[in-house]
């Protein structure tokens, strides 16, 4: 998360993360909403998905943002320590304590999002991962790309061993075995879908309840699926930091990446969107394998979107690139004003939507919401420094002395 980090010598701030900060906010609404208005098990319902324009949405949005926009916004923490440690230096100050007290930080605040507005948080995930990248913060920049590629290719061998053993399991040739096997499974669809009832009725008590009873089994699966490779896309966005590549966007990697590997990325993410979609259950094998598809294409594809991000970047800044690059400044402000207010329209306790939207209804409000915050942020901050919780989140790194 963005904390004014991306200032350079004489106070020059760096558009291309800004951007890069900005894209990943809408893409991660529009992914996000999902869990807001169905349920986590199954997704979109048959009904949501039903008509033109829900499956198209739908599959848009799972091709061009899921596995996506988390990893840009990882990318992004992680130049966001390069950009850290080098205004430490300047002050002289221990970078060590200040950087723990901002991980603590952001370990409270994940903590309070995931219990009071939105499941997925990933503030909590980042916090532990940030603790790990801090220790290897001094390696080169190739031995950081190097190993976060390495991390990335674990992390799809994890999926891919998990979608294989599910399937053998989904088709062992014994009656007795798939008859327990299926009550299992029907036991937590309707454990599932009693959570339901919370959701579109309880009162915010309840629900706040409800998350974090919730939360402890969501760690397994997120580490199945995503962990090992935001920590990868950490390594990567330090090193582009580091090397200098995110201060230029004329670099010749950018256009490798808009013509090259963004076009490799979204075929391979359009096929593994199109059978994520047929899954039954986002526990299925079949589910399985499909984020395994989405996730070979996630660096791809990620990279690519800088590519062409930077390609914004290559001439004077207009209005319009002012605007969306100040609201990417504020990207922890934004993320969390994201789930107040798909909390408010989905849950009992506000507008209760959950359940009762279509899929390109659901997808619309997301933009909407993505859209307002930006734009929020963006107007916040012609009369701020910093986003309200980056003004939050350094006078606890900082103390109370720190400057808004």
């Amino acid at each position: 998360m963005s904390e004014a980090t991306t200032m350079r010598e004489g106070s020059k701030r760096d558009v291309l993360p800004d951007l890069l900060r900005a894209w990943a906010l809408i893409g991660i609404v529009l992914v996000n909403v999902e869990i807001f208005a169905s349920n986590m098990m199954t997704g979109y319902p048959d009904a949501a998905l039903a008509g033109t324009a829900s499956q198209t949405a739908a599959l848009l949005v799972s091709a061009v943002f899921l596995l996506k926009s988390y990893s840009l916004f990882s990318l992004m923490f992680g130049a966001g320590l390069g950009y850290q440690i080098e205004a430490a230096e300047r002050a002289r100050a221990n970078f060590k304590a200040r950087y723990f007290r901002r991980i603590t930080g952001l370990l409270i605040l994940g903590l309070l999002h995931a219990i009071f507005f939105f499941i997925g948080d990933i503030l909590v995930t980042y916090a532990l991962l940030g603790s790990v990248l801090f220790f290897l913060r001094n390696e080169t920049p190739k031995m950081l790309f190097r190993i976060g590629i390495i991390l990335i290719a674990v992390q799809f061998s994890l999926l891919l061993l998990g979608a294989s053993s599910l399937f053998l399991v989904e088709n062992i040739p014994d009656p007795t075995f798939q008859e327990e096997f299926q009550a299992g499974l029907t036991q937590a669809r309707l454990a599932s879908e009693k959570s339901n009832i919370v959701w579109s009725e309880g009162s915010f008590g309840d629900v706040a309840l409800l998350r974090l009873q919730t939360l402890p089994t969501l760690l397994p699966s997120f580490i199945m699926v995503q962990a090992i490779a935001a920590l990868g896309f950490f390594l990567i966005g330090l090193s582009w930091q580091r090397t200098g590549l995110l201060q230029d966007p004329h670099a010749p990697f950018w256009k490798t990446a808009r013509w090259v590997l963004l076009p490799l990325g979204l075929v391979a993410s359009f096929a593994g969107a199109a059978l994520y979609l047929k899954a039954e259950t986002r526990d299925s094998s079949t589910a399985l394998f499909a984020l395994a598809i989405l996730l070979a294409a996630s660096p791809f594809s990620t990279f690519g979107y800088a590519g062409w991000i930077a390609k914004l970047c290559e001439g004077p800044q207009g209005p319009v690139r002012r605007f969306l690059a100040r609201g990417g400044s504020a990207t922890l402000s934004a993320y969390l004003m994201q789930s107040l207010i798909l909390s408010l329209v989905f849950c009992g306790y506000g507008l209760g939507l959950f359940g009762k939207v279509t899929a390109f209804q659901a997808i619309a409000i997301a933009l909407i919401t993505g859209l307002f915050t930006l734009s929020f942020c963006s107007i916040w901050l012609l009369r701020f420094k910093r986003g309200p919780m980056e003004i939050l989140l350094r006078r606890w790194t900082y103390g109370r002395t720190a400057s808004g």
